[in-house]
């Protein structure tokens, strides 16, 4: 039958999804009309998937102790506020310095940047990285503060990649003029690929935010995870079903 369970396996955290499909070209559970989504629910689309993928890679590549950094600008009264050109200069110039002092103390620099412009048009870079001496970051940065936000112990950073998707699509065209994408990473991340499965029909009515036994004990159900729908665009008007466990610290 062709429904079929993915599971993704990143960092401490494991996303179990369960959905129907029609591309194993089985018969099965009747495929409802398909109705072109309006131009805000195909946002709300994209929205969901760019955060399902940065979810998983901040997961994946970061842990306790690693960086969210905010690179801010100290702009003189009367100043102009920096262009797009001149921001993707400044964050490269950033990112090439900062490559060397990573490299000076036996590291490798792991990032994902994000651009923002503000509503009052508040220029900011948001950065994921690995940690280094605050005061390193600081002399590479000479166009004003730095905010750092060490990553907690938990391993799932839901609510950070959340927050990063939302910047990014407040002002997603002035956004795309910045970097030409949602963000930017690193080469050397690791990015996390689902397994997936064909189910049966039994299996998928029988759905639910369940640990499997192989994981009792060692992992969570994250309750904020659960989702689950029966007509939802995203899976082509079949229903799904989504959970998140999370390793216990």
């Amino acid at each position: 039958m062709p429904y079929i369970e993915s599971i993704c396996k990143a960092g401490k955290t494991i996303e179990v999804e369960r959905y129907y499909t029609s591309r194993y070209g089985c018969k099965g559970q009747k495929r409802s009309d398909k109705v072109k989504p309006t131009p805000e629910e195909q946002k709300k689309i994209n929205d969901k998937l760019a955060e399902k993928k940065l979810r998983r890679l901040i997961n994946e590549n970061f842990s306790a102790g690693d960086y969210h950094l905010v690179l801010s600008y100290q702009k003189k009264k009367g100043e102009p506020n920096r262009d797009p050109e001149d921001m993707k200069e400044d964050i490269r110039k950033f990112l090439r310095t900062l490559r060397k002092e990573y490299k000076l103390q036996g590291q490798d620099l792991k990032y994902i940047h994000v651009a923002e412009v503000g509503q009052r048009g508040a220029r900011h870079h948001h950065l994921i990285l690995n940690a280094i001496p605050p005061d390193t970051i600081q002399g590479c940065w000479p166009h004003g503060r730095i905010h750092i936000n060490p990553l907690d112990f938990s391993g799932n950073y839901r609510e950070l990649a959340s927050y990063l998707v939302k910047q990014t699509s407040k002002l997603l065209k002035t956004e795309a003029e910045l970097q030409g994408k949602r963000w930017n990473s690193s080469k050397n991340l690791r990015h996390p690929e689902p397994e997936k499965r064909i189910i049966t029909e039994r299996a998928w009515y029988r759905s639910e935010a369940k640990v499997p036994a192989k994981y009792r004990g060692r992992y969570v159900i994250d309750p904020d995870s659960i989702s689950m729908g029966v007509t939802s665009a995203e899976y082509y008007g079949y229903g799904y079903f989504r959970f998140t466990m999370v390793m216990l610290c």
